[in-house]
């Protein structure tokens, strides 16, 4: 399949404690990784200053990913602060800025994800077709940026122009409040109409819940697996399930691939574990014998 992520890159400089590193990150690269690395020919779509490090394109390239570069004066560079209480702070020094429009795309799927940053509605106009399906998560659209750089979570206010086109909406708990102004299922299901086909509210180690037909299925997690970082997991989540779906037009076989795919990418850091289609469809036989027989 072809498959177009919609994001920008970022430098994402994590500290734990006394331990500080720096990855290439966003949402798009995970996305687009875990793509790659099911077999798809992926194309990825960010803001991009002359600047950006060679060494992380080559690490790009390397995955057989293809680059769509839109000029920018800066790269998007964030830093993410881990507290003892479960709590984290996120400061932006740098923003490459919005995607705001880009040629038509031929694709089987797009997936719009940025950490930060709006991808404008033309771009969600020029990607949809009747035959493909759009996807969209909205962590970059519950997100503002102060003067500080201080991230906050923000009503979307603008919603319904955008989900028009949506074909698979997907947020966590804290994105749905600022997409509905409640935490509950019903909330998440009345996203349904607005346009798209499928929702998606991932909690944690809850598991997640996918919402469809006027109906939802809680989709526990891969009990056995490993925890090392969680960084990814949501955008290779929502990659996965949008193959499988497209695939098979089966949400629930979806939901239950995107969480065998989302437990390997947690065993190991940063991009390190996300699996291929060889170890993905093993994980996700296990969780077929348990829950779907």
């Amino acid at each position: 399949m072809k498959i177009v992520v919609v994001g920008n890159l970022a430098k994402r400089t994590e500290i734990k404690g006394r331990k500080k590193e720096t990855i290439l990150a966003g949402g798009s690269y995970f996305a687009a990784i875990q793509a790659a690395k099911l077999g798809h020919d992926v194309t990825l779509v960010t803001k991009m200053s002359s600047n950006f490090p060679k060494e992380w394109l080559k690490k790009i390239k390397s995955y057989g990913i293809k680059l769509y570069k839109l000029p920018s004066w800066e790269d998007t560079s964030y830093e993410v602060e881990y507290h003892k209480d479960g709590t984290k702070t996120a400061v932006v020094f740098s923003d490459a800025g919005p995607i705001m429009s880009i040629p038509k795309m031929e694709c089987d799927i797009a997936l719009i994800t940025s950490y930060i940053g709006h991808v404008g509605l033309n771009v969600l106009k020029n990607l949809k077709t009747e035959e493909n399906l759009l996807v969209l998560d909205a962590q970059g659209y519950t997100k503002y940026k102060n003067p500080a750089g201080e991230l906050y979570y923000v009503p979307w206010l603008e919603k319904e122009e955008y989900l028009e086109y949506v074909d698979i909406l997907k947020f966590n708990v804290a994105e749905l409040y600022y997409l509905t102004g409640k935490t509950t299922l019903a909330s998440a299901e009345s996203l349904l109409r607005l346009g798209p086909k499928i929702v998606i509210l991932t909690v944690g180690q809850k598991g997640s819940y996918i919402f469809y037909d006027k109906k939802h299925a809680k989709i526990p997690i891969y009990e056995e697996t490993k925890f090392v970082d969680k960084v990814g997991v949501g955008d290779v989540y929502t990659m996965a399930f949008a193959i499988k779906y497209k695939e098979t037009n089966d949400p629930i076989e979806a939901a239950y691939f995107a969480t065998a795919a989302a437990s390997l990418c947690v065993e190991d850091y940063a991009e390190k574990g996300i699996g291929d289609l060889k170890k993905v469809n093993k994980r996700f036989k296990i969780l077929k014998n348990i829950f779907l027989v």
